[in-house]
């Protein structure tokens, strides 16, 4: 979304280059070579400094200085345990990891690291990317955020915007905007689906089968037929929920990351800030530059009904007594409202998704494609929705 200039990211601003799916539908798109590679340097708030840690530079982190030389030595053993659930971790079906799904993050690390690894690293990682506290997440959801960082050489984005790859598979399809689907069911024949467009004219068609690539809440409204066992799975999901708030400041801030974890001590409702500038060229004027504030899940239902004004005026407050200056000259804004953001693990969802992947290999016509079956990911969408649609192919040529 582009305003004064600057061009703002709605979802994603960047995907790392292990996304083998997203990267295969690009390529298939005939558009891989638009990609635009970057380095990813991430930094964390530390005494008034930012400490900070370079992807391609792994030796960096000798130079990270919010953690003091033990504790960076006892993290040989989050190696070792990467190496161990390594091959359970996938971006399909993260039920392969149930055997690991024992214990939150914040069990895992007061059971093996010192305090200040909890909170200088281990906690701010995890609520950067997952918008929930360790005390609550399962520890797999932190080992697959791991692997996915570490395994990725470079990140890569695009002039548009990563979303651009959706929009270009969208042109040649039949799309309804602002419609809402109100029952799909399946019989013999094929699936009849209920839903009304934008001017809340009720539409009852007949396909020969139908894809849900929609949040847990939606698949129990929309599939009556769901059995009970699977739905009590989907109905005991939790999503995490956030206010994005985007500044586009006049000047960009002298600082090469291109996001900022904040540990809890220093603000308990912000855990990042994203600097997209640094992320994605020719987004910004000239000397210009973005910051992305993703506020935790308790704040933003606080402040859910705030208007945009307000809620740009406590995000520059925010931003600004974190580090003084940074926000200081906001030219354009952008706010946007996640709910659902990403599925919000506990100890005990992987578990229950190994149950629930059993049962969906016995679906047909109405195929199962949410962002429930992996780690929330763009790619583990994009992998969901092409498992779908190889077994509805499969079952239709089985059929015909």
């Amino acid at each position: 979304m582009w305003r004064d200039g600057f061009g703002f990211d709605i979802g994603a601003g960047a995907l790392p280059s292990s996304n083998e799916h997203v990267r295969r539908m690009i390529a298939s798109l005939g558009a891989d070579r638009e990609l635009v590679s970057r380095g990813a340097v991430v930094g964390v708030l530390d005494n008034g400094s930012v400490s900070r840690v370079a992807r391609r530079a792994p030796l960096s982190f000798a130079s990270f200085s919010a953690l003091g030389t033990r504790s960076k030595l006892s993290l040989w053993r989050l190696g070792f345990d990467l190496a161990r659930m390594y091959s359970a971790i996938n971006y399909e079906d993260l039920s392969t990891a149930a055997g690991f799904d024992d214990q939150t993050v914040r069990q895992y690390v007061d059971r093996h690291y010192s305090p200040e690894v909890r909170e200088k690293l281990i906690a701010p990682l995890t609520r950067a990317l997952l918008l929930v506290e360790p005390e609550q997440t399962s520890v797999v959801d932190l080992f697959a955020a791991i692997k996915s960082l570490l395994v990725a050489g470079w990140l890569w984005t695009h002039p548009e915007g990563v979303g651009f790859f959706i929009e270009r598979a969208a042109r040649d399809l039949e799309v309804h905007l602002s419609a809402t689907v109100e029952t799909a069911t399946e019989d013999s024949d094929g699936v009849e689906v209920v839903w009304s467009d934008g001017t809340a004219v009720v539409h009852r068609e007949r396909f020969d089968a139908a894809v849900l690539a929609v949040s847990a809440a939606d698949v129990l409204e929309i599939h009556k037929g769901l059995d009970v066992d699977r739905a009590r799975y989907l109905s005991d999901l939790d999503y995490s929920e956030s206010i994005v708030v985007s500044l586009g400041v006049g000047t960009a801030p002298p600082e090469p990351a291109s996001m900022v974890l904040i540990p809890r001590d220093l603000n308990p409702d912000l855990p990042v800030i994203g600097l997209g500038h640094n992320l994605a060229p020719g987004r910004v004027p000239p000397g210009a530059g973005i910051l992305t504030a993703f506020w935790m899940r308790d704040w933003s239902r606080r402040h859910w009904q705030a208007d945009d004004d307000e809620l740009c005026d406590l995000t520059v407050q925010a931003v600004n007594g974190l580090r003084p200056g940074w926000a200081a000259d906001v030219c354009a804004s952008h706010v946007a409202r996640w709910s659902p953001a990403v599925v919000a693990s506990r100890p005990g969802t992987f578990v229950g998704l190994r149950d629930f992947a059993a049962r969906s290999r016995f679906d047909r016509r109405i195929q199962l494609a949410g962002d429930y079956h992996a780690q929330t990911s763009v790619n583990a969408s994009v992998a969901a929705g092409e498992g779908a649609a190889a077994r509805v192919t499969a079952l239709l040529r089985a059929m015909s």
